[in-house]
């Protein structure tokens, strides 16, 4: 077993906590602020085995791993900075962001004394049926990749800050991307009353994309809501000088609405689950 190490997180979200709940089994003590978070979050925290830490002590940690919604990186990164002046913690970033949000947040950990590494989760948070991957650039790349010895999948990419956030968007913006396409494609038939044909036909002709599509959409709803940024900073890495941009605001848009449906049980949402369980 290797020396033991204090990992702060930022947030005890899904992920975080997944992360979290694999590096405390390993001896590392985890730490994470807590206020002002809902019960939902203290539950995870608590069954994570991660304990609460002031803003202010999150410096004192080996690591500071930022695990939040895409639109929050930035602000968290500012936070941290500005709660621990002077610190000496590698800062990774693992957020679905832009390179250049990430290069960024990168000024602003080294502007505080901190090390950083830039870094993109791709798989689910870590479980006994699978792990994640953690992509990891840039100058601290390599001391990050140290955690493979307390439990998660590291593996560094040869680049600049920047390289593992673009892998990320970038495998996003597929993944994600055809769950949006099946679930666009799936409500026109329906509203054109062919609905039944388009899945039969999936079904002979397309049998693995029918199959993805059984397990990624229904799986897809709940998530939804967590997806909107995300698909916004693939749109902003695409750049608003190519046309093709605006498919990811335009997906960006939808999962905001089936998400909304997803809640109130709305029609859009059922009919797309009902379709993929026929």
């Amino acid at each position: 077993m290797p020396n033991p190490l204090t990992i702060a997180l930022t947030a005890p979200g899904m992920m975080g906590a997944g992360i979290g709940a694999r590096l405390t089994a390993h001896g590392c003590r985890v730490i994470v602020p807590l206020e002002d978070r809902s019960q939902a979050s203290l539950d995870r925290a608590r069954k994570a085995g991660m304990v609460h830490a002031g803003w202010d002590e999150l410096g004192q940690a080996d690591m500071i791993l930022s695990v939040v919604s895409p639109e929050h990186a930035e602000a968290t990164a500012e936070r941290v900075a500005a709660a621990n002046p002077g610190a000496r913690a590698l800062y990774a970033d693992l957020n679905a962001i832009t390179p250049e949000r990430a290069r960024r947040i990168g000024r602003i950990a080294e502007g505080a004394g901190m090390r950083f590494s830039d870094g993109g989760i791709i798989g689910p948070p870590p479980s006994d049926s699978g792990d994640p991957v953690l992509y990891l650039s840039g100058a601290g790349a390599a001391e990050v990749a140290g955690l493979r010895a307390y439990g998660l999948r590291t593996e560094v990419l040869h680049g600049p800050a920047g390289e593992a956030s673009a892998l990320k968007l970038s495998y996003a913006g597929i993944t994600k991307g055809l769950a949006a396409l099946g679930a666009t494609m799936m409500l026109a038939a329906s509203r054109a009353g062919v609905e039944e044909q388009l899945m039969a036909e999936l079904g002979v002709s397309q049998p693995g994309l029918a199959r993805d599509f059984a397990r990624s959409i229904p799986g897809m709803l709940p998530k939804s809501g967590r997806w909107v940024s995300e698909m916004r900073e693939i749109a902003d890495f695409i750049g608003p000088d190519r046309p093709e941009h605006g498919i990811y605001r335009a997906v960006a848009a939808l999962y905001e609405r089936l998400h909304d449906a997803h809640l109130c049980d709305g029609d859009e949402a059922e009919t797309i689950r009902d379709l993929v369980r026929r």
